[in-house]
């Protein structure tokens, strides 16, 4: 009775923390948010990226193109974005919660924008901005 007792214990436990959410850091300026965000995408860990993602329907489909073009390249360049270092040239504030970060990295250089917002949650980036074409 105390075995199947504690084997029910034992399982539940590991059920449970197989379903935990993973511990990413909460981005407390608008500058963590991108740059994790960032270094996450660069590093192939969406996982962790999709944390730092405001969580609508656009933003994941353009959060699965970038996941996708990611995997459409070679060893080698992932292993050269893997590499990369970033560089934020500039964090420009739009008001006390929105911010817009331009930055490039070291392997394509190449000058991108991210929007990130502050919510409950931490900053959080808005691809739809990234995304949005300008007229």
């Amino acid at each position: 009775m105390i075995k199947k007792l504690f084997a029910l214990i034992f399982a539940s436990i590991c059920l449970l923390s197989c379903r935990q959410q993973p511990d990413f850091e909460i981005a407390t300026s608008p500058l963590d948010g991108g740059r994790y965000f960032i270094e996450s995408c660069l590093q192939g860990e969406f996982k962790k990226a999709k944390f730092y993602l405001i969580p609508d329907s656009v933003n994941k489909g353009h959060f699965e193109q970038i996941a996708k073009n990611y995997y459409t390249l070679d060893k080698e360049g992932r292993q050269q974005l893997r590499q990369a270092s970033i560089q934020i040239n500039e964090i420009s504030a739009i008001d006390s919660s929105n911010s817009v970060i331009y930055y490039e990295n070291s392997f394509e250089k190449v000058a991108h924008k991210l929007k990130v917002i502050q919510t409950k949650d931490g900053w959080k980036v808005d691809l739809k901005y990234t995304y949005t074409p300008e007229l």
